[in-house]
């Protein structure tokens, strides 16, 4: 029997590593918050979701040229090691009888800034690993797949992992995550001259602006995180309509139907950017799948009417499947776009402007659920048309994304062997 070829060895090597991280660090957080005993949980998670933004926004773009500076390998490796660090440092600390709330101070953000740091060099390092033609599949199943399949029975169930023994066990998983990356043997090109803090970060931000598809790719983004609370409180209420009548069946087939729209969709819409992505390209992909299944979401408008929760379920169901096709694509194109040296900083660039959109977000939950209380078609209404209008700058960019602009074929790599290609 034949064995692997050194390329599937080294991709298989860089999804079991990357899965692991990224499934580590959110599973990490709930145990974290309740890790001390002593300290009001609410405080702590009230502490981290203030903090960590912040963390984040201060430390995005700095971080996303240190990226670019070095081997992108070094960087998870470096991550890896100082999470697994971090987090067994809480445990510990409690064995030996030490307060541990001052460390959690500083552990929980930084976990969060770990994990940012991780998808980024993931992200920008994947293009070494994979041919530029495989990216989206290699995406799918390293954001989609594998993170369902490892948490979407525990969020089904309503386990919730906690105590010392389980961070200490995360801990020592990232350790293995880190001797993973250590493993592979993608050849990276040499991190370019290095020209200050301030000129690298600028560079990449002056390519993000500049550059059609990912200046579109931003655009949407923020105004997809702007009208995500439109959209959520549209769909609680929905939720609560449709669910209203059956909440009192003692039925296993209601709860799957009330959570289903949560988990299916993300897997099937998975498997629809595999089998198009080829056919229509990652961009015009996104694009289509944005604009084929949002307008779903004007039936959020009948849970009242009828069997509401066929409704409820059609209307969230159908626009989550177009959202990790969009997902998926964008960043694979992103990918083949990019020069391989400033890939971490225009990671970097949409961490910043999504951070600062998903804060201003926030704010317009109130608004949000006093729209609900509109009742009738209008909610639903303007939540669709709000949906469609973010998908607006993509379709603007349409044609510079098409094939053959930006040295592109139809399948999203580059028709000439430019520099920042890796070699096979």
């Amino acid at each position: 029997m034949a064995s692997p070829s050194p390329s599937r060895r080294r991709f298989a090597l860089f999804a079991l590593a990357a899965a692991v991280v990224c499934v580590s660090f959110p599973l990490a957080e709930p145990a974290l918050w309740s890790a001390d005993q002593r300290v009001s949980s609410k405080l702590l998670i009230m502490f981290d979701q203030t903090v960590e933004p912040v963390a984040i926004l201060v430390l995005a773009l700095p971080l996303g040229v240190l990226i670019d500076r070095t081997r992108r390998r070094s960087v998870l490796v470096l991550s890896a090691l100082l999470g697994a660090a971090a987090l067994t440092s809480v445990p510990a600390a409690g064995a030996l009888g030490a307060p541990t709330w001052p460390l959690l101070l500083t552990v929980m953000p930084a976990t969060g800034v770990l994990a940012m740091v991780t998808g980024l060099g993931r992200d920008a390092y994947l293009p070494s690993v994979v041919r530029r033609e495989r990216l989206l599949p290699a995406n799918v199943l390293l954001l989609v797949l594998v993170p369902q399949i490892v948490v979407a029975p525990m969020k089904l169930t309503g386990a919730v992992w906690q105590g010392p023994v389980f961070l200490f066990a995360i801990g020592l998983t990232l350790a293995a995550a880190a001797a993973l990356f250590r493993g592979i043997s993608a050849v990276e090109r040499p991190p370019p001259p290095r020209a200050g803090l301030w000129r690298e970060t600028a560079e990449g931000i002056s390519f993000t602006a500049r550059h059609p598809a990912l200046r579109a790719i931003a655009l949407y983004l923020v105004l997809s995180a702007l009208v995500a609370e439109i959209t959520g409180a549209v769909a609680g209420e929905a939720w609560e309509t449709a669910f209203r009548g059956l909440s009192g069946a003692d039925s296993g087939s209601v709860w799957w139907l009330m959570s289903a729209p949560a988990y299916v969709p993300s897997v099937l819409g998975a498997l629809v950017a595999v089998l198009l992505h080829r056919r229509i390209g990652t961009f015009r992909l996104a694009w289509w799948a944005l604009i084929v299944t949002r307008p779903f979401t004007l039936l959020l408008a009948l849970s009242g009417i009828g069997p509401g929760w066929v409704w409820y379920v059609l209307g969230t169901a159908v626009p989550a499947t177009g959202r990790p096709v969009a997902s998926v694509a964008l960043l694979s194109h992103r990918q083949a776009v990019t020069p391989h040296r400033l890939l971490g900083r225009t990671g970097a660039v949409l961490v910043v402007l999504t951070t600062v959109a998903g804060g201003v977000a926030d704010l317009l939950e109130g608004p949000a659920e006093r729209l609900t209380e509109v009742g009738g078609v209008a909610p639903a209404a303007l939540a669709t048309v709000a949906a469609l209008a973010a998908a607006i700058p993509l379709l603007r960019a349409r044609r510079s994304a098409d094939p053959g602009a930006c040295g592109l074929t139809d399948r999203g790599e580059r028709t000439s062997p430019a520099a920042d290609l890796p070699p096979p």
